[in-house]
């Protein structure tokens, strides 16, 4: 069954047609040192899967040698590793990824 959004004017016009790519909200999973690198969910194969990343701090990070989670996805799986610390005072950037398909 086919799902989506239409949205008529007065005069019976078809203005808003989003029937073929509605985004579906699917989990939210913790990136950072100690976490798992990767999460595994059976209905990422339902869709293109698509994910966001936030931060749990924004500020702070001045003057600081940062890594930024750099993630891949493979069918059902989001992976993701930091890239290498260029000096001692390495910090990674930690938070939440949230995923969903199309």
């Amino acid at each position: 069954m086919p799902a989506g959004l239409q949205c008529w004017d007065a005069s019976g016009n078809l203005v808003v047609d989003i029937t073929s790519r509605l985004p579906r909200f699917v989990g939210s999973a913790p990136v950072g040192p100690g976490n798992t690198s990767s999460i595994t969910n059976a209905n990422l194969a339902l869709g293109t899967v698509w994910y966001a990343f936030q931060p749990q701090q924004i500020w702070g990070f001045q003057n600081m040698d940062v890594s930024r989670p750099i993630f891949s996805v493979s069918g059902s799986t989001i992976s993701w590793t930091y890239s290498a610390g260029a000096t001692t005072r390495n910090m990674q950037i930690i938070g939440t990824v949230f995923f969903g398909v199309y």
